[in-house]
């Protein structure tokens, strides 16, 4: 073989080569986004399950003495849930039900609009737990701190970092026969890497319940 010919197959092969360790690289890349995604919708879904079983009064924010549960939705409260086994009691702030749902659902991903109540949480994602040492204005920089503050510990770093917008609304009909419904919705936020730029994905996930608790 000549020197020409070495130089051609091996350029050849190398061509071959990169554009394999290319796919592989990808696929990897898609893989991770897949899994985080996974990982971000199951922990919403249990967070809907954990508001689906409320109590009537803490669910629509009715006045203690109030025995018929009147909702008042159109202020900001808290809801009280279980983040994991520790049992530590998570209050996610909730949306005021005047603000459209269409600014939640169309909201830029990681960017908080106007009058929209942020819950941001992070969430062991390996058994590393590596301490991480930026804070969430660092992490997060697109939340409405205007309505909430930051949280003070920082998120690992390894940690899903996530963010929550809770929303309650009554859908009970003006006319008989009517029978109390309330619509869940959650529109929650995630980072992820994509090489060393960090990118948000965003999703949203809806329920209905009635005056009756499930268990």
């Amino acid at each position: 073989m000549t020197l020409i010919e070495v130089v051609t197959a091996l350029s050849v092969i190398s061509l071959v080569i990169v554009g394999v360790l290319g796919s592989m690289v990808q696929t990897r890349k898609l893989a991770a986004v897949s899994i985080t995604q996974s990982c971000a919708l199951t922990i919403v879904q249990g967070y809907i399950e954990q508001l689906k079983n409320l109590p009537l009064q803490s669910f629509v924010n009715a006045s203690p003495t109030d025995l018929m549960n009147n909702p008042n939705l159109a202020v900001s409260f808290t809801l009280p849930t279980l983040k994991d086994a520790s049992n530590t009691t998570i209050q996610l702030k909730t949306t005021p039900s005047g603000i459209a749902a269409s600014t939640l659902t169309g909201a830029t991903p990681g960017t908080t609009p106007t009058g929209v109540v942020d819950n941001l949480q992070s969430f062991d994602m390996d058994s590393r737990n590596v301490a991480g040492t930026d804070s969430w204005s660092a992490v997060w920089p697109g939340a409405n701190t205007t309505l909430t503050a930051y949280p003070t510990t920082n998120p690992g770093q390894t940690d899903l970092r996530m963010n929550f917008w809770v929303q309650i609304t009554d859908l009970t009909p003006t006319s008989s026969p009517k029978c109390k419904a309330y619509g869940v919705l959650i529109v929650y936020s995630w980072q992820y890497l994509d090489g060393k730029r960090v990118k948000y994905l965003m999703s949203s996930v809806r329920t209905i319940r009635s005056a009756v608790q499930t268990f």
